[in-house]
């Protein structure tokens, strides 16, 4: 697995924003005081209304060995967005810029004088940046309950403080902060299954249908530059075919989560091989599982694995961005890794029910 590559694309899906919705709210607006019912809640929940929508984010994630903090400023109206990302890097504080528009998708690495313009495909919607799904609420109200803790203020905005929490103990406890009454999240804590806050991410200063700068969407690549056009590389197959298309018969794990079913198989296309992204979720949360050919040396099932923590980290440096847990392996002749923010226990046992083809002949 090249880590540069792997770390580059989680980064771009990670911070593509693409905005919508509409409001008539107006700032410094008292909120209501009315009682919020669970369904009141699950829609707020469901569908934030705003035409535009600008600010600095700051995202501070807990790790063992320290917290580490990194900013991004966004301006997004109901077909656009811009994505400005400062995040800590070895060669230190390093920017990725991100458009979309209704015409493509860009992302500038001033750093490398680059620019990637993805040309067709849909990225994830801004709200996947805060981690919360929204297509799949329905399935969510089985397996979360939705609480009201209380009001609050972020960024001079008043906010009605709510926790999803699952009721499978092995899952993620979100906090989310939504403005009210429009429903726009202006801060979310990620807690561990055990309690421990991971990740907070909050609107240090937001502006709410105020008009955007001139030219903020302008996609215009520097003379000095390079561009390269990359083909949208990920599509949805049936998983009757995907043996065919990927050229490996991907493995299913014979044991889920509870509330876990699978949303579907994705192919993501390689220079050198084809990685299957199987998808599974809750309704609220996602398992990710990726299998692609293992390199020969390695491909041998019982070969002596580097150390866990130092392997798993080298393979997954994207984790000190937005930790997760995850599990690698090799099975048969398939690399494996399982990434998910449930609990390491969960995607260690879906690994152990994967079984290789040749052994469940």
């Amino acid at each position: 697995m090249n880590g540069k590559r792997l770390t580059l694309s989680v980064l771009v899906a990670l911070v593509a924003i693409v905005a919508f919705g509409r409001t008539q709210e107006k700032q410094g607006e008292s909120p209501s005081r009315r009682p919020f019912s669970p369904v009141s809640l699950w829609r707020l929940l469901a569908s934030p209304c705003f035409k535009t929508l600008q600010g600095r984010i700051q995202v501070t994630v807990f790790l063992p060995e320290g917290s580490r903090r990194w900013t991004m400023e966004l301006w997004a109206d109901e077909n656009r967005s811009r994505v400005q990302v400062n995040f800590p890097s070895p060669e230190g504080i390093r920017q990725i810029i991100t458009i979309s528009t209704p015409e493509g998708h860009w992302v500038f690495l001033p750093f490398a004088k680059r620019v990637l313009r993805y040309e067709a495909g849909v990225l994830p919607s801004w709200r996947q940046m805060w981690q919360i799904r929204v297509d799949k609420l329905d399935m969510a109200k089985s397996n979360y309950t939705l609480k009201v803790l209380g009001r609050d203020q972020v960024a001079g905005h008043f906010c009605l403080v709510v926790q999803l929490e699952p009721k499978a103990k092995g899952n993620a406890i979100r906090k989310i902060w939504l403005r009210l009454p429009s429903g726009v999240p202006l801060q979310a804590e990620r807690y561990s299954p055990d309690g421990r806050l991971e990740v907070r991410m909050t609107f240090t200063e937001v502006k709410i249908d105020e008009p955007l700068p001139v030219l903020i969407f302008d996609t215009t690549v520097p003379a000095d530059w390079t561009e390269q056009r990359v083909p949208f590389q990920r599509r949805r197959v049936d998983i009757s075919q995907a043996s065919e298309i990927l050229g490996f018969v991907p493995l299913l794990p014979t044991w889920l989560p509870p509330g876990y079913v699978l949303e579907g198989l994705f192919v993501l296309e390689k220079q050198r091989w084809k990685m299957a992204h199987i998808v599974y979720t809750d309704g609220a949360s996602v398992i990710s599982l990726f299998q692609h050919p293992a390199p020969a040396k390695e491909s041998q099932e019982g070969r002596a694995p580097k150390p866990p923590h130092r392997r798993q980290r080298e393979a997954l440096p994207f984790h000190r961005m937005f930790p997760q847990h995850f599990v690698i392996r090799n099975i048969g002749n398939l690399r494996v890794v399982l990434i998910s923010d449930v609990a390491h226990e969960w995607l260690e046992r879906m690994a152990n029910s994967l079984v290789p083809v040749a052994a469940a002949r």
